[in-house]
């Protein structure tokens, strides 16, 4: 099968591989389509450690099931599928209490699991999540990168009516502005630099706060009567919109931390204030509670996955989706691979 190989700082070779065997309780996917995340450039480009290369990288995975293993349902072959990618011991505390996410045994996509820049791959069986004929492959392409979101704002108990600011309008942006606005938000914020994005962050539900002409704790001070609001999310990963995110949230609220800083980044805790104020802090990187609700809202066309796949590319042409990623170009939310792609 052809694959994409990635073998050290920006070091990627498209090449041969041998197809994946189908071990027990596993099943074999035939990858349509695979969203390329900023996590994986920054691995690619040596800003993030998630494993040694060689390796196949990948983990936002569509396509249709073609084999199973041994104690698998033979029916589920020809289903069309995407990954939810913790794979999980299903014996450690996590596992048992609903919480795989947190499990130590790794994910699809990271070493040792091969992932989906391939034509082939090998998941567990609990990992696939089926999907219907409304959502197309290159959508399901990127679910996971929605999903993480959407099952962020699950988890931080959340309330409809509740305000929300959200730092930053990549990916991970505008899909928590969508699964506010899907929750019942009272009002949404978010930040932006540029006029396409805030553009998009409108459409979703958003209200904008232009980072070129407005400071954007004056701005929530201002629109909230003082008040702060009820829930912050830094979506960025840059050490001042982390900062901003304590200033703007209002006295006993939430800072959910999502975005990941880069390794030199420096960021400060305002500890003493966390204190006083009361200030909630919390991390999350995932939720498998989130796919299915997610892939129902998708169907309903509540939430929107179209209009963020900006760029559709072969498999071979990976690195060049690389440097489209890394040129910030406002245009790109997602970039899609196509494995079988006859160009290739």
């Amino acid at each position: 099968m052809k694959a994409v190989v990635w073998k050290g700082k920006y070091a990627l070779e498209y090449t041969d591989l041998p197809e994946p065997e189908c071990r027990p309780g596993w099943v074999k996917i035939k990858v349509m389509a695979v969203g390329l995340c900023a996590t994986d450039v920054h691995i690619i480009a040596d800003k993030f450690d998630a494993g040694k290369p060689p390796h196949v990288l990948g983990h936002e995975i569509c396509g249709d099931i073609v084999a199973v293993g041994d104690g698998c349902d033979k029916s589920l072959c020809g289903k069309r599928v995407v990954v939810e990618t913790y794979v999980g011991c299903g014996t450690c505390e996590f596992c048992r209490t609903g919480r795989k996410h947190l499990c130590s045994a790794g994910e699809i996509g990271y070493p040792p699991y091969q992932g989906g820049e391939a034509q082939f791959v090998t998941v567990p069986v609990g990992c696939i999540r089926e999907i219907p004929d409304s959502i197309s492959y290159d959508e399901g392409a990127i679910i996971e990168a929605v999903a993480c979101p959407f099952g962020a704002l699950l988890n931080s108990g959340f309330q409809m009516g509740q305000t929300v600011l959200i730092q930053g309008v990549g990916v991970a942006g505008l899909s928590f502005i969508q699964a506010a606005r899907a929750a019942g938000a009272g009002r949404i914020f978010c930040t932006a630099r540029n006029d396409v994005r805030a553009a998009m962050a409108r459409k979703f539900g958003a209200e904008v706060i232009d980072l070129r002409t407005d400071d954007a704790v004056a701005y929530i001070q201002r629109e909230t009567g003082g008040r702060g609001v009820d829930l912050a999310i830094d979506a960025a990963g840059a050490p001042a919109t982390i900062e901003q995110c304590f200033q703007a949230v209002v006295s006993g609220g939430m800072v959910m931390l999502y975005g990941i800083p880069s390794k030199e980044a420096v960021i400060p805790l305002p500890v003493t204030e966390c204190i006083l104020r009361q200030i909630r802090v919390c991390g999350y990187t995932g939720n498998e509670w989130g796919w299915d609700p997610l892939i129902q809202l998708v169907d309903r066309g509540v939430i929107s996955l179209k209009e963020m796949v900006s760029v559709v590319m072969p498999l071979s042409r990976t690195s060049e989706a690389v440097a489209l990623l890394e040129s910030r170009d406002p245009h790109i939310v997602k970039v899609v691979l196509h494995p079988w792609d006859d160009n290739e």
